[in-house]
């Protein structure tokens, strides 16, 4: 029978360990949920679950709902969440939430560019100026994380959108 080392063991155990410790990290899922928003004859909000394949009426607001799950063993640190405004549907001003976030962004095109305060160019009388985006031209918007999202720890994150 052959012996081992005892500097063999501790080998083998540093090894084990740092493969443990290589693979540790968050692991993140992104859950989406949308709701029909309307109101009940006292005007108490009522939320209707989406089906798949569900037509809208001109006018429904929807309320678009992430939620953001950390199944892993570590930190994820710079969540950035992102949604897009789905064609046929106009943002609701101010409907984004902030909670988790230090800011909202948006992009007016489809996500290559973003900004808290998008920017059309206009032309005028006197040449082209630039003013705020209405936000009907809103193609996405996302959230700039102000923390981590912690392990086996949800954020949530949501949006409205008025149908066309």
């Amino acid at each position: 029978m052959h012996r081992l080392k005892p500097g063999f063991f501790a080998v083998l155990l540093f090894a084990a360990f740092g493969a443990a410790v290589a693979s540790a990290r968050p692991v993140v899922v992104l859950k989406l949920e949308g709701d029909i928003v309307t109101r009940d004859s006292r005007g108490a909000e009522k939320l209707i679950a989406v089906a798949d394949g569900a037509g809208f009426q001109p006018g429904q607001t929807v309320r678009y709902t992430i939620v953001a799950s950390n199944k892993g063993a570590d930190a994820a640190l710079g969540l950035v969440p992102a949604a897009r405004i789905p064609a046929g549907s106009a943002y609701d001003p101010g409907s984004a939430s902030t909670s988790g976030a230090l800011r909202v962004e948006f992009s007016l095109d489809g996500g290559k560019t973003w900004s808290a305060k998008p920017l059309v160019k206009v032309q005028t009388a006197n040449g082209t100026v630039e003013k705020p985006a209405d936000p009907s031209l809103y193609t996405g918007l996302r959230w700039i994380g102000a923390k981590a999202l912690e392990p086996k720890s949800n954020l949530t994150y949501s949006y409205q959108v008025r149908i066309k």
